[in-house]
């Protein structure tokens, strides 16, 4: 079990995430003034709601996995524990993961076949997206139920269905992002903070992995975001109030890692890439959540891996060659996930997704210079203490034993 504090400052822009030790927790009240938290403005607000306690997974020996991602959360939805958190409360944009809030909002506050129809304000704010915005493909005049604005929101990342849903139900955009801000206080989102309802770039627009996380159980909880959020294709018939639309889902973890039943991807067409998923194995339900990460697939499979303690070797690129995947051109094919695919590690080990253990000084050294993968195959353990100078790891073909004062090895 490890207890930690973080700080986050208000503005994404300007982010400083620090660690201390749990006998500094008494000093985190002053810091926080000085970085400006308005956490105690909520009823329920926790004393340090910066407080975490990790509990790392049962019964696995595996390393807590590296990520590419900026930051990054692991929640056990069934208990409310904490398994892994990086940078849990920095303040980063959340992009379409925005999404999340507003499905909330329209499920909670709204009758899922209710009318919207698209009007001339409604419209003009569509035209006021961005011209590369993920859309529906909604258009001025045509009629839509609730329900259908949310499959295109959750499915194909709507921004069209974002605005006419906020719109719709609150007479405009400003009222509706107040309502989401409202929300996500009384869900102790303290390190979140909207700005519209689809999640394009703007100034003041932020969320934390942690805030994510929770969102993401709070949201996907819902019956009707879940069923929506867990349909793969939903096909919209034409009708007399609208044309006949097709979506396909965006989570592409739907395709391929098992468990999968809801989720919400973000991507600002760079390297910023966050995700939020949610998966079922063994009546065990996770949350995961990667913010900023040029590699969301092998983040998060690591981490749910590492939560599910399964590490049998699953790979969208093997996948996608037998059925495909959906916009896996968008990703390369996955061509570039494979087995021997590595993580630095801040202790300059190396982490092997394959198995999910890392290698480190001084079995590492011994490893790279007498064969590597080659003649010892990948870690199948962590390393063991033998005796006070002496440590050992298991590969699969052999074990390296090391002399920790002598840094000579040897195989075993």
């Amino acid at each position: 079990m490890v207890i930690a504090s973080f700080i986050a400052p208000g503005a994404f822009h300007n982010v400083r995430t620090t660690f201390q030790a749990a006998k500094n927790i008494a000093s985190n009240t002053a810091a926080q003034k000085q970085a400006g938290e308005t956490s105690a403005n909520t009823p329920n607000s926790p004393a340090n709601p910066h407080q975490l306690v990790i509990v790392p997974p049962a019964n696995n020996d595996h390393p807590a996995p590296p990520v590419y991602a900026t930051s990054a959360y692991l929640l056990d939805a069934d208990t409310g524990a904490t398994l892994y958190a990086s940078n849990p409360f920095m303040h980063l944009p959340m992009l379409s993961t925005t999404k999340l809030m507003t499905a909330l909002i329209a499920a909670e506050t709204g009758n899922p076949d209710q009318q919207i129809k698209i009007t001339d304000p409604i419209a003009r704010d569509i035209n006021g997206l961005s011209a590369d915005s993920s859309l529906m493909g909604i258009k001025k005049g045509e009629t839509y139920t609730l329900r259908e604005l949310l499959y295109g929101l959750m499915l194909v990342s709507g921004n069209d269905a974002a605005i006419a849903i906020a719109d719709d139900l609150d007479g405009n955009l400003p009222t509706f992002v107040a309502k989401m801000n409202q929300r996500a206080q009384q869900l102790g989102l303290h390190d979140t903070h909207y700005m519209n309802p689809h999640g394009l770039l703007v100034q003041g627009h932020y969320s934390s992995a942690h805030d994510l996380a929770f969102l993401g159980k709070y949201s996907l909880s819902n019956p009707l975001i879940r069923q929506i959020s867990s349909t793969r294709e939903y096909r919209l018939p034409k009708n007399a109030a609208h044309p006949e639309h097709i979506f396909v889902n965006g989570n592409q973890f739907l395709w391929w890692y098992p468990g999968v039943d809801g989720g919400k991807p973000g991507w600002d067409g760079a390297n910023n890439f966050n995700q939020v998923i949610s998966s079922v194995r063994n009546k065990h339900h996770l949350i995961g959540v990667v913010m900023h990460t040029k590699d969301w697939w092998t983040d998060m499979r690591d981490l749910m891996n590492w939560g599910f303690n399964t590490f049998q070797w699953i790979s969208p690129a093997e996948i996608d060659m037998k059925s495909p995947i959906p916009y896996d051109a968008d990703w390369q094919f996955f061509a570039r996930d494979k087995k021997e695919n590595t993580i630095p590690m801040a202790n300059k080990g190396r982490y092997y997704i394959f198995t999910g253990y890392s290698i480190s000084n001084p079995i590492l050294t011994y490893f790279d210079k007498s064969g590597g993968l080659k003649k010892f195959g990948y870690p199948t353990g962590i390393t063991k203490v033998i005796t006070d100078t002496s440590v050992k790891q298991q590969f699969e073909h052999a074990s390296i034993q090391c002399d920790i004062q002598t840094g000579q090895c040897g195989t075993a």
